[in-house]
């Protein structure tokens, strides 16, 4: 076996996720874009409960917090949370079909 056959693991689990490295200077800066976004949303979406507009609510998240009122889910931090966290969870989902998309296998 040559080192031109063999997969390093983390090329395999990229692999596994149906995405398929391929060259492009324009494809890697298309695919940047969802990417980045993705990262935004797990900040935004699962970590909401650690920003600062929420986190005195950290404490109660099963109570009504007058800070929570205009938020989606709200006003329990625990509501707040689960809507933003499904929300992040889609948008991440289109995220993913987009890059995999822009790095389907081959075909020949």
């Amino acid at each position: 076996m040559t080192t031109r056959d063999r997969v390093t693991p983390s090329v395999r689990a990229v692999k596994t996720l149906g995405i398929h490295p391929r060259p492009g200077v324009v494809r890697a800066l298309v695919a940047a874009v969802p990417v980045l976004l993705a990262l935004y949303l797990v900040a935004r979406g699962w970590f909401y409960p650690l920003w600062p507009d929420t986190i005195g609510a950290i404490g109660h998240p099963f109570t009504a917090d007058p800070d929570l009122d205009g938020a989606w889910g709200g006003p329990t931090l625990a509501g707040a949370w689960a809507v933003h966290a499904l929300v992040a969870l889609a948008l991440q989902a289109g995220c993913l079909a987009i890059v995999r998309l822009l790095y389907r296998p081959v075909s020949r």
